[in-house]
């Protein structure tokens, strides 16, 4: 048995230092000793490295050609290029047990065992669609919405939409909980614009505001818009924008001088127009809508929505002393004193007159926050859940136990090894496109949106077309190596379109007119890839979306419910699939507490397709390939290697160059989760280096931290104006 040889130093650290001028006497003394000692202690290391010939190259021109040496131990750094210099022949890779070049294996990890409980069970679910089949023709609605309705294809009432629009045309507040995608917005807008079309004579826009809803995200706005348009086809009823941050607000202002019936916005923007705008006439607010109620908490609005309800109820108690009014409502209850109680029971929403105001609250989930704000904004409220008849998943507190998905769709979770995560999306997204699907792949943050966009867009659907010649490279710094002689030629007009569908960006860093045209062309295109953050998450509707990858798991409960909501909605079948590691297998277990029962789905079945794209025959060469590829085409794009290196964020009020770059963005997001998730993603025991891997980098983690930590040396603060600064 060959044992691998030690060296050990003795230093005299326990005598005090000596004075200046005992340490000059004595420096060519002390430094003889050490010198002495050093030779002895070489001179035997090369006698014992001498004996263990399988250390010992055959020449040393093996050893020369390693110029990038990496060593964790820099003792014995130094002692082997000082053996080096007298002679002595080793190999430095073998004087410690780590491996100082890049390993490129990544199939060399053993298996390891799924020790999870995969056995199916019973979900909570509610049908989608009421049992009874009613129609929108049956409902005591006008003749011209039902026509619109039939136009966009919507004749059948689903089961939310039958329970809650007969009570919400009845002038009553609402507390309505439905699953994603069960169509709750049309559960008001239809009594909205019934009600409102019905008044004689009919409202202008110098009418003023008299419905407002209230939305979390600006696509989401953008979406309700929309929808109110097309249903307000030969109604005139005026609904003329939408309030959201980001967009010009003396246009808004605008919009809001010259007049809109039903106003759609966002609370922030909503509550800055409400205190500054002049314009802005609260008082005839006679229908409030809160959707999606859960997110706008979970968002940091409550504050917001709270001081928005306080401002409308302010303003329509000063507007209460009107003598004018007074008198007219006098004498109509004397007119109508013979006739009984007909006109006091008018719905709000049909009597211009009434001071009062409807609230309608919707939520996919029902906890402690939303039944207080519900209690909040609203008085004597009727509660309606969708699932009331097919079971209690709400605890007595109120609040919801089991998650509820619509059982048309399967939802899967696929383990794989870190090192495999890349290239495995990358399979995936192949597959797919073959069947012509639309996806959302959600991710941590929005640096990991923009590298992985880009490198998709770049070189994914666009390839050489013969990649049978994909080498490997590394790079050290700015320095490209090749290990083989034959390079890639990166000829553009060699490429072909490999991927064959489109790929979009979405997350809360960017600009509010390119979000609204992502999010426009994305639902327009028949096919595509929707990278995005959770801020897609709660909402939107896409129809055709038919898959929802989680590349990286969410941080909350909730996050997991909304994000697979975006597909399978209104019947629809869709499925949703999410990435994790052996480490985090434990989520699937956790999942089961709410009544989530997820299947396997093995890797293999994605990654065969990688076979036809790099045209190798082995599934491990394919994948193989294509990570060194990634790998090679991030060594040579700056732009690129920025984007997985360094970012941009918002520093005070400027935007300048910062050091985030996707792979530290996505290590603080996985530090960041909570407590009773903490168990199952604990950032103490991931492999640092196998994530850097799955980011394409061929650099150590240690190597992408001392980037980050020069690069932010090197960023000067902002000087702030001190006109403008509130503090000292």
């Amino acid at each position: 048995m060959i044992t691998k040889p030690t060296f050990t130093f003795s230093w005299d650290n326990n005598k005090q230092k000596p004075t200046q001028s005992t340490a000059f006497k004595k420096r060519n003394k002390t430094k003889s000793l050490q010198i002495d000692e050093l030779n002895e202690t070489r001179s035997n290391a090369a006698n014992k490295l001498q004996k263990t010939s399988d250390i010992v190259p055959e020449n040393t021109a093996e050893l020369s050609s390693n110029k990038h040496v990496k060593r964790k131990k820099r003792k014995d750094k130094l002692l082997a290029k000082q053996l080096l210099k007298e002679g002595v022949n080793v190999d430095v890779s073998k004087l410690n047990n780590d491996n100082q070049t890049k390993n490129y294996a990544l199939f060399t990890e053993s298996s390891k065992r799924l020790h999870i409980n995969v056995s199916s069970g019973k979900s909570v679910s509610e049908d989608v669609f009421a049992t009874s089949d009613r129609q929108f023709n049956n409902l005591d609605i006008h003749r011209h919405l039902v026509s619109n309705l039939e136009k966009i294809d919507f004749k059948t009432l689903t089961n939310v939409q039958e329970k809650a629009i007969p009570i919400v045309m009845s002038g009553k507040n609402c507390l309505i909980r439905s699953q994603t995608g069960s169509g709750k917005t049309l559960a008001y807008a239809v009594p909205i614009l019934d009600a409102l079309q019905s008044i004689s004579p009919r409202i202008k826009r110098t009418d003023g505001v008299q419905a407002l809803i209230v939305l979390p995200t600006r696509e989401l706005a953008l979406q309700t818009h929309e929808l109110f348009n097309k249903i307000n086809v030969n109604i005139s009823m005026d609904c003329d924008g939408h309030l959201c941050g980001g967009e010009n607000r003396k246009s808004e202002k605008d919009r809001l001088r010259k007049g809109i019936n039903i106003l759609i916005g966002t609370p922030g923007r909503l509550l800055d127009h409400a205190l500054h705008t002049s314009c802005f006439n609260l008082s005839k607010i006679r229908c409030l809508v809160l959707d999606e109620a859960d997110r706008l908490l979970d968002m940091g609005f409550r504050k917001d929505v709270i001081s928005l309800v306080e401002q409308i109820d302010k303003a329509k108690s000063n507007s209460e002393y009107d003598p004018m009014a007074m008198i007219k409502n006098q004498t109509k209850s004397n007119n109508t004193e013979s006739s009984g109680d007909d006109e006091e029971s008018l719905p709000i929403l049909k009597d211009v007159n009434s001071k009062d105001r409807q609230t309608i609250l919707l939520s996919a989930t029902l906890n402690k926050d939303v039944s207080e704000l519900a209690n909040f904004a609203m008085k004597n409220h009727v509660y309606i859940d969708a699932l009331v008849d097919q079971g209690n998943s709400t605890s007595t507190s109120g609040e919801t136990q089991d998650f509820i998905i619509p059982n048309t769709v399967k939802q899967e979770f696929m383990i794989t090894f870190v090192k495999h995560r890349l290239f495995t999306l990358s399979a995936l997204i192949v597959a797919k496109s073959k069947q012509n699907s639309k996806l959302f792949v959600f991710m941590a943050s929005s640096h990991m949106v923009e590298f992985h966009y880009d490198l998709f867009t770049k070189y994914l659907r666009n390839m050489p077309k013969d990649r049978s010649v994909v080498k490997r490279s590394d790079y050290k710094g700015d320095k490209v190596i090749e290990f083989e002689d034959d390079v890639l030629e990166d000829d553009e007009g060699e490429d072909e379109i490999v991927v064959d569908t489109e790929f979009f960006k979405l997350h809360g860093s960017m600009d509010q007119k390119i979000r609204k045209q992502v999010f426009t062309a994305f639902r327009k295109a028949k096919k595509g890839v929707l990278i995005c953050t959770d801020v897609a998450a709660r909402g939107l509707d896409v129809p055709e979306a038919d898959c929802i990858i989680q590349y990286t798991p969410p941080q909350s409960d909730k996050d997991y419910l909304h994000r697979v909501g975006r597909t399978g909605r209104a019947g629809k079948h869709g499925s949703a699939i999410i990435f994790l590691t052996h480490e985090e297998q434990e989520y699937v277990s956790h999942l089961r507490e709410y009544k989530v029962f997820l299947s396997n789905r093995d890797p293999n079945e994605y990654l065969k397709h990688l076979c036809e794209l790099m045209d190798q025959p082995n599934l491990e060469e394919a994948a193989t390939a294509l990570q060194r590829y990634f790998e090679s085409k991030i060594a040579n794009d700056k732009e690129l290697r920025k984007s997985a290196c360094f970012g941009k964020c918002f520093y005070f009020l400027f935007f300048i160059d910062y050091p985030f770059s996707a792979y530290s963005t996505w290590s603080r997001f996985y530090n960041s989760y909570p407590t009773k998730l903490r168990r199952i993603f604990n950032f103490k025991n991931v492999n640092l280096g196998h994530y850097v891997t799955s980011f394409a980098l061929t650099i150590t983690p240690t190597e992408v931290a001392q980037i980050v930590r020069g690069q932010v040396a090197n960023v000067e603060k902002p000087r702030l104006n001190k006109k403008l600064a509130l503090h000292e």
